[in-house]
């Protein structure tokens, strides 16, 4: 595999990429292990969590043009149209715009969900007193379950990227890393200065969520 190629993903957005990555595999595996030492990190992982959302949505209004939300929009026959190698070479592929969307979605619920979670001995969530009892029933419903749809959507992102890599010997798991892709498209440049505006969101998102967790 080469790391040749157009640059199409800009800094911030690789950065972010690992970041939540290592946040989600934190949340999920403290949250399944379920055990009184895991809460506190489970806690603040699912914070963190929320903070890189708010960092991602406002860079997907803001941010350099393939990371915009603009881009993220496909449709079944698209999607279809890929797997018959119909599709066309772009930063995005249908079926990556459909897991992502999916994916980003379920995180968000799972961990918005979360921070109004309480098990009445280790754990309050910072906002679990703004719900009464008939709410938090299905709010807890709903984070206990949708973790199952994560980890499948991060099972197939995974296996996609083995494929491309291993079988199809595709530069594409590499290009978070490099930023690069093998299309014809005009290179990005970094928008610093709304960079530095999501990133203060992402922190405030992080720093008011936290005074509420204390």
């Amino acid at each position: 595999m080469s790391l040749s190629g157009v640059k199409v993903w800009d800094l911030p957005l690789r950065v972010w990429h690992w970041l939540f990555a290592a946040a989600v595999f934190a949340s999920l595996g403290t949250g399944l292990i379920e055990a009184w030492y895991s809460v506190e990190i489970h806690q603040w992982s699912g914070i963190t969590v929320v903070a890189l959302l708010v960092f991602r949505i406002s860079w997907g209004f803001w941010g350099s043009p393939y990371a915009r939300w603009v881009m993220y929009i496909t449709t079944p026959s698209k999607v279809i149209s890929h797997f018959r190698g119909q599709g066309v070479l772009t930063p995005h592929t249908a079926p990556g715009i459909a897991l992502v969307v999916i994916l980003m979605l379920c995180v968000l619920v799972q961990a918005t969900s979360g921070l109004f979670m309480t098990d009445d001995i280790f754990y309050d969530g910072p906002f679990y007193r703004l719900i009464d009892d008939d709410t938090f029933t299905w709010v807890s419903a709903i984070h206990r379950n949708i973790w199952m749809i994560v980890v499948t959507a991060v099972s197939a992102h995974l296996l996609a990227h083995v494929i491309y890599g291993l079988v199809l010997r595709d530069p594409t798991p590499l290009s978070m890393i490099s930023g690069k892709k093998n299309v014809a498209m005009t290179p990005v440049t970094t928008p610093w200065a709304r960079a530095v505006l999501s990133l203060l969101l992402g922190l405030a998102t992080f720093i008011v969520i936290g005074i509420y967790a204390e």
